[in-house]
C-alpha cells in the first residue's frame, strides 16, 4: 500500500520547509511545500521525518519535511492502492492526478464503512434470559411508592413539571437593563505560541508575550504556560499586594466596630456651649457664643463678658471644671491611657485614668481622651497627615533604621504661659504647648527613660516635625484646637487661684451640678491600638529567583500616653507691664500637639504618658498688661 500525504500545515506563511536531506541541519529550498500538496511517502525516518515525492500541488519535486511539529500535524497521511496511484509524470497534469486520488480514497473509505457495518451485525448479540427478566425487574421498580406518600412522580425530584409561570416571570427593568447592557469582550487570551523564522514553535511568556529563553517559571494558567523570571517577580510582587490590601481592609472594619463599640472620635456636638452658663453667670453673649474675663482690680473680682476676639475667649464649663480641678486637686487636669496588664502590653486592654478621678465622663475628660487618641492614630499612620511632607513615626523609623526596636514616651507640655491683661481690663490667657518625647530602655526595674534621646530618633524627628507644624495642624483638626482651649481656660484658673482673684460662689456650685449631672465612663477600658505593614522582598540573580521574603511587621505593637500641660511652672499671678503697645499684638496662640508613642512604652507615676498640663511651673500671680482690644 502506497502512503499519500497531505500538507495541512504552514497555511500563514505560504507551505512548510523542505530540506534536502533527513538532518535538520541540511540546506533548505528555496521554495516551500504548499499547503494542500499532496506527497508520496518515500522513506519514515526513526525521528518523524519524511522523504516524499510530489504528488499535487506546489512545492519541491522531492525532499523532506517534519510531519509533526510541537504536536502539531503539518502533515496528515491518506491511505490508498499502490497500483492506483503513481507517481507525478511529465505526460500527466495535476487536475488528472487530484481526480484520480480523490476517486481512490472515496472509494477506501466506503469499503473501510462497509466493513465496519458488517462488523458490528456480527459482533450484535441478543439479550439472553437471564438478562431480559433483570432488566423487567429494574423497569418495575419505577411504579414503587417507598416513601409512603401518595404514588406518582415526585415533584421535588422533577421540579419542571410544576407550574412556576408566575415566578419565572421576569421583571421588564431587569429585561430592559439586560437589552441596554455593553456586551463585555471576551476575556480569553490567545495560545500563547509563535513560529520562529525557521518554522520552529515557540513558548511565548503569558506576561509580555515575548518569547521565553532557555529558563522559565510556570505561569499562572497552570502547566504549559511559561513566565520569564523578571515577570514571575512581578507577579509575585502584585500577589503579595493584594494580600496586603485584604489584610488592610480586615483591620479597618476591625479598627471601626471598635470606634463605633467603644465611643471613639471626635463629634463637635460634644463641645460644651456658653449660652446657657453666660446667662447664670449674668452674661449675655454674642452670635458667636464667645466669653471672656473682665478684671477688676479694685476689688479684685472678675466677671463674664461677651467678646468678638477668638484669643480672649474661653470655654465657660472648661473654666469652672478646671477651677474646680485647680481649688480641690491644686493641679490642673491630667489624663493617662495605661496599660490594664503591663506585664502583657501587646494584648492587654487600655484603661483611661483621670487626675482627679471625677473627670470621667465629663467634657473635660473626654476632649484629653479624645485628642490624645487620635494623634495616637495619626502618628501611627492610620491618617494621612496634615501637613503636606509631614512624616508619622512609623515613616521615620523606615527611613532610619526599621529593623531596630526601641521604646518611648511622649506627652503633651505647655511650653509657655502667660495672662494678659488688656487696657479695658479683658483678660487674655495665651498658651504655647508642644510635645516631650523620651526613649526608654528596659531594666530590672521596666522601662526607664534612656540617658540621651538622640535628635535622629524616629520619636524626637517626628515630634520636631510637629511642633513646628503645630499652628498649621490646630487649623484643620478641630479636637486639637479644643485641646487648646482646655489649656487655655486651665492657665486662666491658674492665674485666678494665684492672684487671689474672688468669683462668685455660684462658679463653684454650678461646677459641682456639672459633675453630678455627669454620667459615669462607659467604656473605662478601650482595646490596644495596633498598626502593621507588611513588606516584600524579591531578588533576582543570573535571570533566576534566588531569595523571597513577604511578611508583615508590627512596628507599633503598644501605645500608652495623654495630656501632661504642666502649669505649675509657671508664675502666672506676676504681672509684666507691656510698654508702647496701643493695641493687643498677639499672634496665633500655639495649639496644643500630642505625639503618640512608640512600641511598648512605659508606666509609672512620675512619667506623664498623656494629657497633664503642669502649670505649676510658670507663675501666674500678675498679667501682662498691653492695648486696648
Amino acid at each position: 500500500m502506497a502512503m499519500i500525504w497531505e500538507v495541512v500545515g504552514g497555511a500563514d506563511r505560504g507551505g512548510i520547509i523542505v530540506r534536502e536531506g533527513s538532518d535538520l541541519g541540511s540546506s533548505i529550498f528555496s521554495s516551500r511545500l504548499a499547503t494542500g500538496a499532496k506527497v508520496k511517502e518515500v522513506e519514515m525516518a526513526a525521528d518523524g521525518r519524511l522523504c516524499y515525492e510530489l504528488v499535487s500541488g506546489t512545492g519541491p519535486a522531492s525532499g523532506w519535511v517534519t510531519v509533526n511539529l510541537k504536536g502539531k500535524d503539518l502533515l496528515v497521511k491518506v491511505e490508498v492502492k499502490e497500483a492506483e496511484v503513481e507517481p507525478k509524470s511529465e505526460a500527466s497534469t495535476d487536475a488528472e492526478q487530484v481526480e484520480q486520488i480523490e476517486q481512490v480514497v472515496s472509494e477506501s473509505n466506503e469499503s473501510e464503512s462497509s466493513k465496519e457495518v458488517s462488523s458490528d451485525e456480527k459482533n450484535e448479540k441478543k439479550p439472553s434470559g437471564e438478562e431480559k427478566e433483570a432488566f423487567k425487574q429494574y423497569l418495575e421498580k419505577f411504579g414503587e411508592n417507598r416513601s409512603g406518600g401518595n404514588p406518582g412522580y415526585n415533584r421535588k425530584s422533577f421540579p419542571w413539571a410544576v407550574n412556576h409561570a408566575a415566578k419565572r416571570a421576569t421583571p421588564k427593568e431587569a429585561i430592559e437593563a439586560a437589552l441596554a447592557a455593553k456586551p463585555q469582550p471576551s476575556t480569553r487570551r490567545p495560545a500563547h505560541n509563535a513560529v520562529d523564522s525557521d518554522g520552529e514553535e515557540v513558548p511565548l511568556c503569558t506576561r509580555c508575550l515575548m518569547p521565553v529563553g532557555e529558563f522559565a517559571y510556570e505561569g499562572r494558567q497552570g502547566r504549559g504556560s511559561c513566565v520569564h523570571a523578571e515577570c514571575m517577580a512581578q507577579i509575585l510582587v502584585e500577589d503579595a499586594q493584594r494580600q496586603e490590601d485584604r489584610r488592610a481592609g480586615w483591620e479597618n472594619e476591625k479598627k471601626l466596630r471598635s470606634r463605633k463599640e467603644y465611643d471613639i472620635g471626635w463629634r463637635m456636638d460634644s463641645v460644651p456651649k456658653n449660652g446657657q452658663l453666660a446667662a447664670r453667670l449674668g452674661c449675655e453673649t454674642t452670635s458667636r457664643g464667645m466669653c471672656c474675663l473682665v478684671l477688676d482690680e479694685a476689688s479684685r473680682t472678675v466677671k463674664v463678658a461677651p467678646t468678638l476676639e477668638p484669643a480672649a475667649a474661653v470655654n465657660l464649663e472648661y473654666l469652672l471644671l478646671a477651677l474646680k480641678v485647680r481649688k480641690t486637686a491644686s493641679r490642673e487636669p491630667l489624663f493617662s491611657l495605661d496599660p490594664v496588664d503591663p506585664q502583657n502590653l501587646e494584648k492587654t486592654p487600655q484603661k483611661k485614668v483621670y487626675e482627679p478621678s471625677w473627670l470621667a465622663g465629663t467634657s473635660v475628660g473626654d476632649v484629653m481622651f479624645q485628642a490624645d487618641y487620635f494623634l495616637k492614630e495619626l502618628a501611627l499612620g492610620e491618617y494621612e497627615m496634615p501637613v503636606a511632607g509631614m512624616l508619622s513615626v512609623f515613616d521615620w523609623s523606615e527611613l532610619t533604621d526599621k529593623e531596630r526596636t526601641w521604646a518611648g514616651r511622649e506627652w503633651f507640655v505647655v511650653r509657655k504661659a502667660e495672662v494678659r491683661l488688656a487696657q479695658d481690663k479683658t483678660l487674655v490667657p495665651f498658651v504655647k504647648m508642644g510635645v516631650e518625647a523620651r526613649e526608654q530602655v528596659v531594666t530590672k526595674k521596666g522601662l526607664e527613660d534612656a540617658p540621651v534621646t538622640a535628635s535622629t530618633h524616629p520619636l524626637k524627628k517626628f515630634a520636631d516635625s510637629f511642633s513646628r507644624h503645630f499652628d498649621l495642624i490646630a487649623e484643620r483638626k478641630s479636637v486639637v484646637f479644643h485641646l487648646r482651649e482646655l489649656a487655655k481656660a486651665s492657665v486662666m484658673a491658674k492665674y485666678l487661684v494665684d492672684s487671689h482673684v474672688r468669683v462668685d460662689p455660684q462658679w463653684h456650685r454650678i461646677a459641682d451640678e456639672i459633675v453630678k449631672a455627669t454620667p459615669s465612663e462607659a467604656h473605662p477600658e478601650i482595646p490596644q491600638l495596633w498598626n502593621m505593614r507588611g513588606n516584600s522582598r524579591i531578588q533576582l540573580k543570573n535571570g533566576r529567583l534566588i531569595d523571597m521574603f513577604t511578611g508583615g511587621q508590627k512596628n507599633l505593637q503598644a501605645i500608652y500616653g495623654g495630656v501632661e500641660f504642666g502649669l505649675d511652672r509657671f508664675e502666672l499671678a506676676q504681672r509684666h507691664a507691656l510698654q508702647g503697645q496701643t493695641g493687643m499684638q498677639l499672634g496665633q496662640s500655639g495649639r496644643p500637639m500630642f505625639m503618640p508613642q512608640r512600641f511598648q512604652l512605659g508606666q509609672r507615676a512620675e512619667m506623664p504618658q498623656g494629657v497633664d498640663l503642669n502649670l505649676d511651673k510658670f507663675d501666674l500671680s500678675k498679667p501682662d498688661r498691653f492695648g486696648s482690644m
